[in-house]
């Protein structure tokens, strides 16, 4: 059975106060009477989501939902059209604006043109969220980094699946295969590139 989970940026207490502008006895009050909504950890501690912060601090609303889709040939393109309407499904629900991004390329490729444009466009300040079907949609590796980066700039990742179903596993071993072989043309070119010298 496939979850879901959503990664939030949320501040330490003192990092939130610092943000505010108040003391950490300010906050902790305030959590009291219901005028900021605190998390605990399982230790028990207070985490201030970072939306909270911005709310208090008259930021603009967040409310860009970045949709990110992906296949690895052209082939799979009914697939791909699948992934989509699967992931405007959920998006519709959320109340936010939506901007699709869609690739077919391998997810080892980083320079995957939509792919670049939602990294471009993760800054800009209005982008509450990136959503994925499955982490893998994103990228074959790396995807803690993109999640850490996306926290840093307060935004939060969600990934609809945990694991990914039969026909992306033999995808997966499709790039592998692709990447080997792209590896063993390098290697072997430059060993007859010695040979010659």
């Amino acid at each position: 059975m496939s979850s879901k989970s959503t990664t939030t940026t949320l501040l330490r207490l003192r990092e939130a106060a610092d943000r505010l502008g108040v003391t950490t006895r300010t906050l902790q009050s305030m959590d009291r009477q219901g005028r900021i909504r605190c998390v605990r950890t399982e230790g028990g501690r207070r985490r201030v989501p970072l939306a909270e912060v911005e709310r208090l601090l008259g930021v603009a609303q967040r409310h860009v939902l970045l949709v990110y889709a992906r296949c690895s040939t052209h082939k799979q393109q009914e697939n791909l059209e699948r992934q989509v309407g699967r992931l405007l499904e959920h998006a519709n629900t959320t109340g936010l604006q939506v901007e699709l991004y869609k690739d077919i390329g391998s997810g080892l490729n980083e320079n995957r043109k939509q792919f670049k444009r939602l990294m471009a466009r993760l800054p800009a300040g209005d982008v509450a969220r990136v959503l994925v079907e499955y982490k893998d949609r994103l990228s074959r590796y790396g995807f803690g980094t993109f999640v850490a980066y996306c926290e840093s700039l307060g935004v939060s990742v969600e990934v609809l699946h945990d694991s990914e179903p039969k026909e992306f596993e033999q995808e997966f071993a499709e790039d592998i295969v692709a990447l080997i072989a792209s590896y063993s043309a390098r290697l072997y070119g430059r060993r007859g590139g010695k040979a010659k010298k």
